[in-house]
């Protein structure tokens, strides 16, 4: 059991410090090949990629917000201080909603921008479609939201045990 708690411990402050240096870099414009593939090799869109970036760096910060709540909760749970472990735990909670909230918020404003025009019902319909579609994303954009998902369910799994 103790083992299994420093283990969990030692994956969550190694995905914090992971997060958080992504989120910095992403922030100053560097390694967005994670992000944006191709594109942010070849300079195309330059603008777009560097705001994907700076979104991105949003999620990871509360990111590595979560795994610093996890962290002092196994921290409080190896020290058994049943007070510390509830206030963590109602932290990392907290922290699990902001991270929903903070994806949420990065696809919704990574759409493109509707037309203004377009009375006819095809042409909303139409719309409505192409602003649904994940076809704005880049496909490195969304393979690492998934990478970070993955992380993130790892590092609770490791927790839970």
């Amino acid at each position: 059991m103790e083992g299994t708690l420093v283990a969990a411990l030692a994956a969550s402050l190694a995905s914090m410090a992971a997060f958080a240096l992504l989120a910095v870099m992403f922030r100053r414009g560097s390694w967005l090949f994670l992000l944006a593939g191709r594109t942010a090799r070849e300079g195309a869109d330059e603008q777009g990629v560097r705001a994907l970036g700076k979104r991105m760096a949003v999620v990871l910060v509360v990111g590595s917000a979560l795994m610093a709540t996890l962290a002092a909760y196994l921290g409080a749970e190896i020290a058994r201080d049943a007070a510390v472990a509830s206030v963590a735990a109602m932290a990392n909670n907290a922290a699990f909603l902001a991270l929903i909230a903070s994806l949420i918020w990065f696809f919704v404003v990574q759409r493109p921008a509707r037309p203004s025009g377009g009375d006819a019902p095809a042409g909303r319909m139409a719309a409505r479609v192409r602003a649904a579609s994940l076809a704005h994303l880049h496909l490195a954009t969304i393979l690492f939201v998934i990478a970070l998902i993955g992380v993130i369910a790892a590092v609770g799994v490791l927790a839970a045990l």
